[in-house]
């Protein structure tokens, strides 16, 4: 199924969130729907029975002789009643002693269960493993259990709730991990497929050809960060962002700027561009070379972009380049003078030239700053 945000679908994708909080993370369940499903809650808050039972009968309301499998994270339901219409019911997203019951569940054959995401489950995973026809993928807090047929991913040094915002044990940089391999899961069990090159283009295409900081802004999501690392510029958040691109950005780049995209890595929720750019230096650039007056080098130097969709908005963007490869192009760095006064020696960086070879890997022959090569 082609997904866009901007078109309607004949019904929209459900997903259930269950745990055994009352009040489950707002942020994850915002997170899910920006993403374009529908998100109801299953609280695990009564008895192991009842839950089990609730669980059990998430497929009745479809109606009888409809054709259906189940597709996603716990218990995804796709029903095709016919050619014309498509209508998908509940995707269950598990997390701690919920996700426990149902891997338990999971192990004797369930005819409309075929996929299922677990986080940080309590109780050891069964030994028996799972059905043949189930795909189940395990996040694990720490150390990583055995788990046979199934997909585990650990996560070294945190403890169970490292996926919730509102939670003291959430971890930023493994709830980000762990939430690409769930949504990647969920659109392949769906059969999704969403074009985030279009998104990146489009933004790109407002930046450097229409110019227009508003209609940049326009493709991103409420709260967007930028961060070019070399020079910590940039931005976090709409005010500071859209006062980047407004004020120092796209007036920043000289009309000479070129860029050419060498390689494009397309993720679940991320896209990863290489790129070769070059440019006369002959204004000031405050992105790349804040407050550096134009010295009218030539420079060429590499990109490498990685940015992160969310809700088929941009949500952040990491650039990197090698800085003191343009320092030295502009004449700000000597690679000459070595620290320490000894004379001789230079420093270990290049030119135009590293850029070149990114280009053209047999221009230029690779070592030459190893001096016994």
């Amino acid at each position: 199924m082609r997904f866009s945000w901007s078109d309607s679908i004949v019904a929209q994708p459900k997903v259930v969130i269950t745990a055994e909080d009352d009040d489950f993370d707002h942020a994850t369940i915002q997170k899910w729907g920006a993403e374009g499903f529908e998100v109801s809650y299953l609280p695990f808050t009564g008895s192991q029975k009842d839950y089990v039972h609730s669980l059990q009968h998430l497929a009745d309301p479809l109606e009888l002789g409809d054709n259906f499998a189940i597709v996603g994270l716990l218990a995804l339901i796709q029903i095709k009643s016919n050619w014309r219409r498509l209508l998908m019911l509940p995707v269950c997203v598990a997390y701690g002693e919920a996700a426990s019951v149902v891997l338990d569940m999971a192990v004797m054959p369930m005819p409309k269960l075929c996929a299922l995401i677990a986080y940080y489950p309590e109780a050891p995973v069964p030994s028996a493993g799972f059905h043949r026809s189930l795909s189940v993928v395990i996040h694990f807090a720490g150390p990583q259990s055995k788990a046979p047929n199934c997909r585990c991913y650990s996560y070294p040094g945190v403890e169970s709730g490292f996926a919730e915002e509102d939670l003291e044990q959430y971890d930023k940089i493994s709830a980000s991990l762990a939430w690409s391999r769930s949504l990647a899961a969920l659109r392949k069990a769906f059969g999704i497929e969403v074009d985030l090159e279009k998104i990146w283009d489009d933004h790109m295409a407002l930046e450097f050809v229409t110019k227009d900081a508003n209609a940049t802004m326009s493709t991103m999501v409420d709260k967007p960060y930028v961060n070019h690392i070399p020079t910590m510029t940039g931005g976090i958040g709409y005010k500071d962002l859209h006062r980047f691109y407004r004020d120092y950005f796209i007036p920043g780049n000289p009309p000479s700027l070129k860029m050419k995209l060498l390689s494009r890595t397309v993720g679940t929720d991320r896209v990863v561009d290489e790129m070769y750019m070059s440019f006369e230096h002959t204004q000031v650039m405050p992105w790349l070379l804040p407050d550096v007056e134009p010295t009218d080098k030539y420079v060429e130097v590499a990109l490498v972009v990685i940015v992160c969709i969310r809700g088929g908005k941009l949500y952040h963007e990491h650039i990197y380049w090698d800085q003191a490869t343009v320092l030295v192009q502009i004449g700000l760095l000597d690679p000459k003078l070595v620290p320490g006064g000894k004379g001789q020696g230079r420093l270990p960086v290049v030119d135009g030239a590293g850029a070149r070879k990114v280009v053209d890997e047999s221009c230029i022959r690779s070592n030459e700053l190893i001096s016994s090569w």
